[in-house]
């Protein structure tokens, strides 16, 4: 079988999480007992960071995820508009616990850097793990998902 130049597919922006009325009411019960016990200490810059905190989450909520171009060639991965070339990439990991985590991590070599998650949807990780290990390193040591994206799915933010 001829290997492939270049994988090229679809995949979602970020997960959306299906939130029931529960979560809505859990969440809002929370954010106002905050705000009160902001208030009722005169903590008013807390306060003010709760309702950012509030603005920001309905805004994200109202987002629907895009699909963008996930793009791996010789050169680089490119994802939508944004290309990262392998000489900034340190190394690699997949995160496959089907179904519902298809994870590739990309480590860069700047250390300020943070780590790039990418959902990879229905893209088969051996194809894409077979494909990389020709210009970086896989990281083995990494078996579980980051923590953001552990509260992320857990959360459901």
């Amino acid at each position: 079988m001829p290997e492939a130049t270049k994988i090229i597919h679809e995949v979602s922006e970020f997960s959306k999480h299906d939130r029931g009325l529960l979560w809505y009411f859990i969440v809002i019960l929370l954010g106002a007992a905050c705000l009160v016990y902001a208030i009722m200490t005169g903590n008013f810059l807390f306060a003010v960071i709760l309702v950012l905190i509030s603005v920001v989450m309905i805004l994200m909520g109202l987002n629907e995820p895009r699909n963008v171009k996930l793009e791996i060639d010789p050169t680089g991965v490119r994802l939508g508009t944004k290309k990262y070339s392998f000489t900034q990439l340190k190394d690699f990991s997949i995160i496959f616990q089907p179904p519902e985590i298809n994870t590739l991590y990309l480590e860069f070599r700047m250390p300020l850097r943070e780590r790039l998650s990418i959902p990879m949807g229905d893209l088969d990780p051996n194809i894409v793990r077979n494909y990389l290990l020709n210009f970086l390193e896989e990281d083995l040591d990494r078996d579980d998902e980051s923590l953001s994206d552990i509260l992320s799915r857990t959360l459901k933010f």
